[in-house]
């Protein structure tokens, strides 16, 4: 809640009130509109009498409420029957997250298969903003957690899995993406030049994996592959990392043909799961 400061005449006081009032209402309403479509979801379709009296809000306020989603089509009506249902944005979104999270889900015994042959931990991760999120792994035990661990949002292009996905990009979403932010470095290896970045991803592009060469980590060297969604296009990127000590740069020549083999068969398997 905003709070009045001392001394504070009553004018800006009222002002830091409705301002305040404004703020909640809006998150109501958000809570009110997600409500509603949990509702939709445990049912084919619903009234509008019904869906109100189910979540305990006047027939307008509901009424206002599922309009607005209508527009931007998370519910749908049907106005032969004057019922209410889920929308295909909804449906969107709903699908957008399972095969996110089916990347790592789905995916798992490629990768463990993959760690088995290469003796490397072996990572997968998604696009997440201006950065690449790691949603799974796959380690021997004892192999101790780099940057690249779960959960972990690391730059895109100090990165193998950023890179790789970067490379498949336009030219103008690569123009919007220097121009956003500078191309800042983490090691002394880091690109951080546009013109040196554009040229590595174009050797990205026709080799067909990305390599981090202690781009991100001093110590951390990975080696990444495409994954792609059932339309063909980028979805995340399959990765095998270790420590410098324990994987040599050599060595990430030789891994990555052996590793665009595993992202082409996950492909598959995520496009079968979605056919």
């Amino acid at each position: 809640m905003l709070m009045a400061h001392a001394g504070e005449d009553a004018n800006v006081s009222n002002i830091r009130e409705e301002l305040d009032e404004g703020a909640l209402g809006r998150v109501q309403s958000l809570v009110r509109a997600f409500g509603l479509m949990d509702e939709l979801a445990k049912s084919d379709s619903m009234t509008l009498s019904d869906l109100a009296r189910t979540v305990s809000l006047p027939r307008s306020t509901a009424h206002r409420l599922l309009t607005t989603m209508e527009a931007l089509r998370y519910v749908t009506f049907d106005r032969a029957t004057n019922r209410w249902s889920i929308g295909v944005q909804a449906f969107t979104v709903g699908a957008v997250f399972a095969q996110t999270r089916d990347l790592g889900k789905l995916g798992r015994s490629i990768m463990r298969s993959l760690m088995a042959e290469v003796n490397h931990c072996v990572n997968i991760a998604v696009p997440e903003g201006r950065g690449i999120c790691y949603v799974g792994q796959v380690a021997q035990n004892g192999f101790r957690p780099t940057a690249a661990r779960p959960g972990a949002v690391l730059p895109l292009h100090t990165t193998a899995s950023g890179k790789v996905l970067m490379a498949h990009w336009t030219r103008q979403e690569f123009d919007d993406y220097v121009a956003q932010a500078p191309l800042k470095g983490r090691t002394s290896r880091s690109i951080v030049d546009a013109d040196r970045l554009r040229k590595e991803l174009a050797t990205i592009r026709d080799r067909g994996y990305a390599m981090d060469d202690e781009e991100y980590d001093a110590g951390l060297r990975c080696v990444a592959a495409m994954v792609h969604d059932r339309d063909g296009l980028p979805k995340g990127a399959l990765s095998v990392s270790d420590r410098s000590s324990q994987l040599a740069r050599t060595r990430l020549y030789e891994l990555g043909p052996t590793l665009v083999m595993a992202a082409q068969q996950m492909s598959s398997e995520i496009a079968a799961q979605y056919f």
